[in-house]
C-alpha cells in the first residue's frame, strides 16, 4: 500500500469526524447512551447541532472519497484524491481555528485545541510528504534518466585484457 502517512492521517480524521457527527445526530434524536455507553456531550442544541453534525459527516465523507480516489488506478484519480484530502484537512483546520477563536460550538468538538493544531500540522505534513515522494512518473524524466546512466556508463574507462577485448 502506498501513501501510508496520508492514508493514516485521512482515516483518523474521517473516523473522528464521523463519530462526532453521529454523536450529534444521536443527541438530536434524544439518545444519551448507546448500548449502555454514554455519549459525549453535544456541541450545541437545535439547528447549530444539525450544522455541526452535517459539517462533520460531510467532511468525513469527503475524506473517505478522497481516500478511495487516492488509491485509484490512474494518475488523475490520485491527484483528485490528494486535492480532496487537502480540502478535507482544510475544513478541519477551519473548524479547529473556529474553536480557538470563537469557542462554542466547535470548542465542544475539539476539547484540546493545542493537540488539534498539532494533528492538523502533522496531517498536512503527511499529505505534503506523500505528494512529494509519490509524484507521477513522467516519460521524459525516465528517458533523461536512462540517457544519463548510459552516458556515465560510456564514460567509464575499460581495461583491456591480453586479447584486446574490453572487460565489463
Amino acid at each position: 500500500m502506498k501513501r501510508i502517512p496520508t492514508t493514516f492521517a485521512l482515516s483518523a480524521w474521517a473516523g473522528f469526524l464521523a463519530v462526532t457527527g453521529a454523536n450529534e445526530i444521536f443527541h438530536l434524536n434524544g439518545d444519551v447512551a448507546i448500548a449502555g455507553v454514554a455519549l459525549e456531550l453535544p456541541a450545541a442544541a437545535g439547528a447549530v447541532s444539525w450544522g455541526v453534525a452535517l459539517l462533520c459527516v460531510g467532511t468525513a465523507a469527503l475524506l473517505a472519497v478522497g481516500l478511495i480516489r487516492l488509491h485509484g488506478a490512474s494518475d488523475a484519480d490520485v491527484r483528485q484524491g490528494e486535492m480532496m484530502g487537502f480540502a478535507g484537512i482544510g475544513i478541519c483546520s477551519a473548524m479547529v481555528f473556529a474553536a480557538a477563536f470563537f469557542g462554542v460550538p466547535f470548542a465542544a468538538v475539539f476539547d484540546r485545541i493545542d493537540l488539534a493544531v498539532w494533528a492538523i500540522g502533522l496531517s498536512l505534513f503527511a499529505l505534503a510528504f506523500d505528494a512529494c515522494i509519490f509524484a507521477p512518473d513522467d516519460e521524459d524524466d525516465e528517458l533523461a534518466f536512462r540517457r544519463t546512466v548510459a552516458a556515465i556508463n560510456a564514460s567509464i574507462p575499460r581495461k583491456s585484457d591480453e586479447r584486446g577485448q574490453g572487460e565489463s
